[in-house]
């Protein structure tokens, strides 16, 4: 048994059994009540402390809810981002394959142009040689009879002559310029650039 509390009585006059006897009855409600006191303090104390954990317990429910919520939402918007890097991701290989066919195909045009200079380079060149040839024995023939050695040609043939020398030499003249272009754009001569005084390049066009 464990002492609860401890009632001090005092008479003028000596107990008698029946004082005794109510005493001891009393004792027993006294404990009862104390002990219901005790129980009530106790449950009091526990309600007040259940009250306080309820309490805590709410406040860190919508902590944690709060805390759930701005997760949720970093979750969605991280998503989104990872949505929109994608995204670009996509159209940046798109890009890239894009700029990949574009370069191939200038590649090709590349190609394509230079075989296409190369053939004509090549006709031209032919094409010069096959004319020159022809033009040469013209343009000696042309002179000798401009020259009239035999004596045997009139004035206006000895013109004729004349102007056909004239003009298969600027023909000539005509076929090296071009056999030039072709040699210079196929890449077997290069153009040397120098000072040239006016007085020669009207001369040279007179």
């Amino acid at each position: 048994d464990e002492v609860k509390a401890v009632i001090e009585l005092a008479s003028f006059s000596r107990f008698s059994d029946t004082h005794r006897l109510f005493l001891e009855q009393l004792m027993e409600s006294v404990g009862i009540v104390l002990n219901t006191i005790a129980a009530t303090m106790r449950t009091e104390g526990l309600l007040k402390q259940s009250q306080l954990l309820t309490s805590e317990l709410q406040s860190r429910q919508t902590e944690l809810t709060k805390k759930q919520e701005e997760l949720h939402a970093t979750n969605e918007e991280l998503q989104e981002k990872a949505q929109l890097l994608e995204n670009e991701k996509k159209q940046v290989e798109n890009k890239n394959l894009e700029i990949e066919m574009a370069r191939r195909a200038l590649e090709e045009k590349a190609e394509q142009l230079a075989l296409t200079s190369k053939y004509k380079s090549e006709f031209l060149a032919n094409m010069s040689h096959e004319l020159r040839t022809p033009l040469n024995s013209l343009l000696i023939l042309s002179n000798l009879l401009a020259t009239n050695q035999q004596g045997n040609l009139n004035d206006k043939q000895i013109d004729f002559a004349r102007t056909i020398n004239s003009a298969g030499t600027d023909l000539l003249s005509l076929i090296n310029d071009i056999l030039d272009l072709s040699k210079i754009e196929s890449g077997t001569v290069s153009i040397e650039i120098n000072d040239m005084p006016l007085a020669h390049l009207r001369q040279h066009m007179e």
